[in-house]
């Protein structure tokens, strides 16, 4: 990852290409996010990021939403190797087959319901039980509930991935 400073000076379309792997699949958003620039430091691209991600329209939010992938997809190695890494932590990829049943039939469940997949910020959890304590909770939750906590998990996945990409003195530009 580039440092604040190369990523402050580069254009705009480079600078989007370094946004995008925090803000999984959506150059629209890592687009207005580097229209933000400049950064005096990895917590004002945090900040950035949060404030994008919550002032998107209805459109922008379902097109950001639905670039997250399904928890324990079929097929893991369509994701972005962040996403990969994420799920792979917490053993989605290695669970059983009547857990990964359970959550293709979760993941169906909230899709019809809410018309956007699960969103978790897996950084914040420890155990593929956490995961589904998690989603089963949410699964009770209104429409208006899961798109603010929808929002609230995509800003958490980004601010986790700013903190591991700066997590140098030399990614920082110090």
């Amino acid at each position: 990852m580039p440092s604040i400073n190369e990523l402050n000076a580069a254009s705009i379309d480079d600078a989007t290409a370094m946004i995008l792997p925090f803000i999984e699949r959506s150059p629209h958003t890592a687009a207005k996010v580097a229209e933000r620039r400049p950064f005096v430091g990895p917590q004002a691209l945090i900040e950035a990021l949060g404030a994008e991600i919550f002032s998107l329209d209805e459109k922008a939010f379902l097109d950001l939403v639905r670039g997250h992938p399904v928890l324990a997809p079929a097929a893991p190695d369509t994701m972005t190797a962040e996403s990969q890494c994420e799920q792979a932590r917490l053993g989605l990829f290695d669970a059983d087959a009547a857990t990964k049943a359970q959550l293709a039939e979760m993941n169906r469940l909230y899709n019809k319901k809410f018309g956007f997949p699960f969103v978790l910020a897996l950084h914040q959890l420890d155990s593929l039980a956490d995961v589904m304590e998690a989603f089963m909770q949410r699964l009770g939750g209104s429409h208006a509930s899961e798109v603010l906590a929808a929002r609230a998990e995509i800003a958490s996945v980004s601010r986790a991935r700013v903190y591991a990409a700066f997590s140098s003195k030399e990614a920082i530009g110090i």
